[in-house]
């Protein structure tokens, strides 16, 4: 047999053996699914057969997240053993392990090794917990993906609008725009939202999930649409700025960015500004340090701290820039401290800012200074067994403080916070007492007069 027939005999046995049906896998998986019963649990099944028994059966599932969050859970079946046939269910039981906030995206996957060493996997797949009450629909733009229920799809696509231009806006101010998909979830009214959370402040209208995706959830009641638009601003700026503390390490101050936030809005609403101008008149403005990790409230109210993180961002922009800002936000992302990145890109430490900022708005200098936290302080969980990485999420406040409950502070805080208020009830008080007394004395008078009337005087 010549070269040539060679060949050709040869390329007729690969060909005869690409067109030849594959063998069976050892392990054939026929079924891996999952199925959400919001807010309780998520049950995932897994059907398989084998000629050999299968000894292994592990599922494994997660959230999304950075390189150094911890995000696989492994757990085997209570009733799986081996079998040649399995027909297996698990139900993790979300909400006594954490909460997890609607709108999160959980990836799961089944591994399987037969006893002849085979193994197999299943696809990995993906679901989201979300509630099945509402007919969620969704409009996309770039990387942004708007979930609505309520109104009409021009009303959700202004909503969308707002999202694009808040998007224009920080790719500018703060020269960052995450690359990932943002999900926008929009529920119909503020309870709506809040009924699908679980140990979230009463106060929220807002929150954003960042830390290992990015879901924002915002409740805009009809006729509230100009804060849920101002609220889409401000959490897709908590969105950005996360997007730059994309490190295991990096950190933000509180007052930076929930300030940024506020920022995004526009001007600073009326109420907010009433607020800040009690707590600079009456000397009750929280330190830097003490709203760089913490929200701070005045009788459960936490609007000081929003006005006063403004207040500085504002202050900051007015003063050192956007590319200082900027700066600032890209050394914490590779995780400066605190001081030490403020020291790196405006010449201050924390302190050094708040003198620089109190003496601009002209408010007495800091009474004392807090300690910066450590690394140990700032620990904030241990994640139990068979639970996705702890969410944090950084919440908006529903609804502006009221005229009424800004103004001179009168009883809507603690009266020894604002003596002035004690002064003004203590004058209401004597004054009633005064007229009461005075009406007393008149009929007392009255009675004596008539009593010493001569006989025959009068009917």
């Amino acid at each position: 047999m010549n070269r040539t027939a060679t060949i050709l005999f040869a390329s007729l046995g690969f060909l005869l053996a690409a067109g030849a049906p594959k063998p069976p896998p050892a392990i054939d998986i026929s079924r891996s699914a999952a199925k959400v019963e919001f807010p309780e649990t998520i049950t995932f099944s897994i059907k398989a057969a084998s000629d050999s028994p299968i000894q292994t059966l592990e599922l494994e599932f997660g959230l999304t997240g950075r390189g150094c969050t911890p995000d696989i859970n492994l757990v085997v079946p209570d009733d799986f053993s081996p079998a040649t046939e399995i027909n297996l269910t698990y139900t993790w039981d979300v909400g006594s392990v954490t909460d997890i906030p609607p709108g999160m995206r959980l990836w799961w996957d089944w591994r399987l090794v037969d006893e002849a060493g085979n193994e197999a996997r299943s696809d990995k797949e993906w679901i989201t917990w979300i509630d099945s009450i509402h007919e969620w629909k969704t409009l996309t733009s770039g990387n942004i993906l708007l979930h609505w229920y309520r109104g009409t799809e021009a009303y959700n696509q202004d909503l969308m609008k707002t999202a694009e231009t808040a998007r224009e806006f920080l790719q500018n101010d703060i020269g960052a725009w995450p690359s990932e998909d943002i999900n926008l979830y929009i529920y119909g009214s503020n309870q709506e939202m809040k009924d699908a959370l679980v140990g979230e402040p009463d106060w929220i209208g807002g929150l954003s999930y960042s830390e290992n995706q990015r879901t924002i959830l915002i409740g805009i009641d009809p006729g509230n649409e100009k804060w849920g638009k101002a609220t889409i601003a401000h959490e897709l700026t908590h969105t950005a700025i996360d997007g730059i503390m994309g490190g295991c390490f990096g950190t933000v101050p509180l007052w930076l960015n929930e300030g940024s936030a506020m920022n995004a809005e526009g001007p600073l609403e009326a109420d907010y500004a009433a607020v800040l101008d009690d707590g600079i008149y009456y000397d009750t403005l929280f330190s830097l340090r003490s709203i760089s990790y913490a929200y701070q409230y005045i009788d459960s109210d936490p609007t000081l701290t929003y006005a006063e993180a403004y207040s500085v961002v504002r202050y900051l922009i007015d003063s050192y820039g956007n590319k200082k800002i900027q700066r600032l936000l890209n050394r914490l992302g590779e995780g400066y401290t605190y001081d030490n990145a403020l020291l790196d890109s405006l010449g201050v430490d924390m302190d050094g800012l708040e003198a620089l900022w109190r003496k601009s708005i002209g408010a007495d200098p800091m009474r004392q200074t807090t300690p910066e936290a450590t690394a140990d302080s700032m620990l904030v969980a241990t994640l139990p067994p068979a639970s996705p990485p702890l969410m944090l999420s950084t919440p908006t406040p529903m609804l502006q403080p009221t005229e009424e409950s800004s103004a001179a502070g009168f009883l809507g805080t603690d009266v020894f916070t604002y003596p002035w208020d004690l002064i003004v009830l203590c004058g209401l008080s004597l004054i009633c007492l005064a007229v009461i007394l005075a009406a007393v004395l008149i009929v007392v008078l009255g009675r004596r007069k008539s009593a010493a009337k001569p006989a025959g005087e009068g009917s």
